[in-house]
């Protein structure tokens, strides 16, 4: 998609609307992941978390930045995800963990971003964690400097590739931390696996592009 500011205004508009929600949400759920209601939520007291999913013009084609996470003892390890982590006590809200923790990981500082929207939140039951993703734009973003001790590789993917529904393989083969083998929907760009919750919010936002670009 070649880029132009009025699909971030068209964008920004939609983001103000009714969200798609579940529905957009769960086109790339894993069949055995389950649906829980708020009630069934809450008695489990979730670790709050801020993701964001930072729209950026690169070579005139409008991108999105992903994180390839390095491999450590823990649930996500290895996975692609967007720049985001825990929310910590001195951070006024969920926007300004995703944005603290987009410059500790791939160095973009939050004054360059502009929060255009947010996403609807997302539980992760493997790690107990109710996700809260961000919508931002950076109109002038000059490099990435990634995080050592996170992460691995910062993935620069155009948001035309998710339009297209050649790019998603309903029956990838992951192998979880468990070691157990499952089949899951995904988005294959290249050697990198988009799947779990990163794939559940960018099918929303999926939702929300496709919306803005018929305006």
């Amino acid at each position: 998609m070649k880029f132009d500011n009025k699909i971030i205004e068209a964008i920004k508009w939609e983001l103000q609307k009714p969200l798609p929600g579940v529905e957009a949400q769960y086109r790339m759920a894993p069949s055995y992941r389950p649906r829980m209601t708020k009630e069934q939520i809450t008695p489990l007291h979730p670790k709050q978390s801020g993701v964001l999913l930072l729209l950026y013009e690169h070579a005139g084609s409008l991108d999105i930045a992903f994180t390839q996470r390095k491999k450590y003892a823990g649930v996500h390890s290895g996975q692609m995800s967007f720049p985001g982590g825990k929310k910590d006590s001195h951070d006024k809200n969920l926007q300004e963990t995703a944005l603290r923790e987009t410059k500790e990981e791939i160095g973009v500082e939050p004054d360059k971003i502009e929060v255009i929207g947010k996403l609807s939140e997302l539980y992760i039951p493997p790690s107990n964690f109710m996700v809260y993703p961000s919508v931002g734009f950076a109109p002038k973003l000059e490099r990435f400097q990634p995080q050592e001790e996170e992460v691995e590789e910062i993935v620069e993917i155009p948001v035309q590739f998710f339009l297209d529904t050649k790019n998603i393989n309903l029956q990838t083969e992951i192998k979880l931390v468990s070691g157990e083998i499952v089949r899951v929907p995904a988005y294959v760009f290249g050697k990198h696996i988009i799947w779990g919750a990163t794939a559940i919010m960018m099918s929303e936002f999926t939702f929300v592009l496709e919306r803005a670009m018929s305006r």
